[in-house]
């Protein structure tokens, strides 16, 4: 396993996670980086979805987001 690191990670999360479920279960980092992680993704789908309303052409899933604020409740339930 490749070991990431966190300031590589907020940049660009969906660059180094398939899913938000993936950087739940990544071993290295805490929970206060994973929520961050989380919240940067958060920002980068909504900014993605305001282009795709603008017709700016994205290509976002669905249900990202929705899938970004289970994790990130996940995360705040165990705090």
């Amino acid at each position: 396993m490749i070991t990431l690191t966190f300031e590589e990670v907020i940049l660009d999360p969906e660059h180094y996670f398939e899913s938000p479920n993936d950087v739940l279960s990544y071993p290295g980092f805490d929970a206060i980086e994973k929520k961050k992680i989380l919240k940067a993704w958060e920002l980068d789908v909504t900014l993605l979805q305001v282009c795709d309303q603008e017709n700016m052409g994205s290509t976002i899933e669905p249900r990202l987001l929705s899938r970004i604020h289970q994790a990130i409740h996940q995360i705040e339930a165990g705090l």
